[in-house]
């Protein structure tokens, strides 16, 4: 018996914005306004010559404002996304919510953000220092065996990554920190796993090829205001009509993003918990 189908697992974002598309059009509605808001200081601060573009985007008081506001977003699109495909009678699960729940899922991906980095630094390191003696003893393989370590370390990283991907749901569906099942409850699923998260890619792909041509539509109607020869009220009036648009298309592409991550991880986990769930008693009742 098979614990989940990866094209149902990777559909299931879909499936939920089918579902739901006024809890959806909400989501997208409360990131705009956020958007709007941090592109008229954006804007604002350009038009009165404060700040540049380039510099605010580097650095910057807004930074400040921004990038919690947006983490913090980012944390209740999953958790709200989590709630609906596991919790869907909950009341008022459609909502954008800062509890418990998100500080913990807020939490575990800020350590899944930090153990991203380390894996990706330290088993490249460790391959580099094994393999560093074969480098004299054979120096017409180099290229080979730097490409041999190069696929040992991505294929490392791939296997901790698809192995932990259901920390952050776990969090969530357990109320607390269950550190000791955060590896074991992915035990036997790698490929299954690995199979959906490559089919979500797919799906993630085709959606932002498709987003991508509103994308550079906007692209090129910013490049002409920014670079309009000579700055007039039509051109401020443009800036101003860029800002909802901009604001509008980035808001859709988070909320579908997240959304289908997030919903492909809810399902998986929920999945694999009926399944080890019904071992038990299966062995019972036999």
């Amino acid at each position: 018996m098979t614990a989940f189908s990866p094209l149902a697992a990777a559909s299931e974002g879909l499936r939920m914005m089918r579902r739901e598309p006024k809890a959806v059009l909400y989501w997208i509605a409360v990131w705009a306004v956020a958007l709007v808001g941090i592109g008229i200081v954006i804007v604002a601060l350009n038009l009165l010559g404060l700040r540049s573009f380039a510099s605010i985007r580097r650095s910057g008081p807004l930074a400040a404002i921004a990038a919690p506001t947006l983490l913090a977003l980012w944390v209740m699109n999953v958790a709200t996304v989590y709630r609906a495909v596991l919790r869907p009678g909950e009341h008022g699960w459609h909502l954008f919510k800062l509890g418990r729940d998100e500080a913990r899922v807020a939490t575990v991906l800020a350590m899944g953000v930090i153990l991203l980095i380390v894996a990706g630094g330290v088993p490249m390191y460790a391959l580099f220092v094994l393999f560093s003696p074969l480098y004299h003893v054979a120096r017409g393989l180099n290229w080979y065996i730097t490409l041999a370590g190069a696929l040992s370390s991505v294929a490392l990283d791939v296997w901790l990554v698809v192995r932990l991907s259901l920390a952050p749901v776990e969090t969530f569906a357990e109320g607390g920190f269950p550190l000791r099942t955060y590896w074991s409850g992915t035990r036997g699923q790698f490929w299954r796993l690995l199979f959906t998260y490559i089919i979500l890619a797919v799906e993630v792909f085709i959606f932002l090829m498709g987003l991508g041509v509103f994308g550079l539509i906007v692209g090129v109607a910013t490049d002409v205001a920014l670079n309009w020869q000579n700055p007039n009220l039509l051109q401020r009036l443009f800036i101003w009509l860029l800002v909802p648009v901009t604001a509008l298309l980035a808001a859709v592409s988070q909320v579908a993003f997240w959304t289908l991550i997030a919903a492909c991880q809810a399902y998986a986990y929920r999945a694999i918990t009926l399944k080890q769930a019904s071992e038990p008693a299966a062995d019972l009742a036999g």
